[in-house]
């Protein structure tokens, strides 16, 4: 369940890919512990850079991060420890099979043999991938490959769980299996941070929703704790282009 301690804590982030172009500005919001948090907004507002700045895969420029008592600065390898990632682009080893990827995912945060086995097995039978773990990951559907991605990315049980775009290619039954994931981690205490453009799954599965316009923050929503009687769709409509909305939900013209 959600808790009180804030397990993430991104506070003034700013980055630019090029000078004088700012991808994002003055960034700043929290995931609890047993918290789910979606990031919503266009294409190209910054979400996947974010994602990336909070997993360490791009330099701070200006701001900080912090995961429990671990700043990314200054103690990364604790803090990368306790996060685990899935991209929506499926950076894996195409020559490996999907088994040795799984071990080498394992390998890499030091799991033992008898721990892994223990959590992948129940991922693997319930995202029925069993036939493909033999086969090189390069000849695997995008659907299978993310599959295999989400059940790699569980094997440190992180307390930090961060998807990017988790549902694109997946089947429906594995959508469920998905979101019962999301849901049973939360309970257990542990965090989820996902972006997504599909807004009914944000709003059945998030307790907070961030959404993002030109690289900033321009609403949080607080799902659980107060319930709107307006839509997530209304809602995000009226924050992204920037106008109310009317009641017969049609974007009203400013008198310019």
């Amino acid at each position: 369940m959600k808790g009180v301690f804030t397990l993430l804590n991104v506070s003034s982030l700013s980055f630019h890919y090029q000078p004088q172009v700012p991808v994002l500005t003055n960034l700043t919001f929290s995931v609890l512990d047993g918290e789910i948090v979606g990031l919503l907004g266009k294409n190209g507002v910054g979400k996947t850079t974010t994602l990336k700045l909070i997993l360490g895969l791009l330099p701070i420029e200006k701001g900080s991060i912090c995961l429990g008592n671990y700043s990314l600065e200054q103690h990364p390898m604790q803090y990368k420890k306790q996060i685990s990632y899935v991209s929506d682009s499926h950076d894996i080893y195409n020559n490996l099979t999907g088994k040795e990827y799984l071990n080498f995912i394992a390998d890499m945060y030091e799991v033992p043999s008898e721990t892994r086995g223990k959590i992948y097995a129940p991922l693997i039978e319930a995202f029925q991938v069993e036939k493909y773990l033999n086969s090189p990951i390069k000849k695997l559907s995008h659907g299978t490959k993310q599959k295999i991605a989400i059940i790699a990315s569980l094997v440190n049980d992180p307390l930090l769980w961060v998807l990017d775009e988790p549902m694109t290619g997946l089947d429906v039954e594995a959508v469920q299996v998905l979101k019962k994931l999301i849901q049973s981690r939360a309970t257990f205490g542990k965090s989820v941070l996902f972006s997504s453009h599909i807004l009914e799954i944000c709003e059945n599965l998030c307790d907070k929703i961030v959404i993002m316009q030109a690289g900033m923050i321009k609403k949080t929503i607080e799902l659980r704790d107060n319930p709107s009687e307006t839509s997530l769709e209304d809602i995000y409509m009226e924050v992204v282009n920037d106008v109310p909305m009317g009641k017969d939900f049609s974007i009203k013209q400013s008198n310019r």
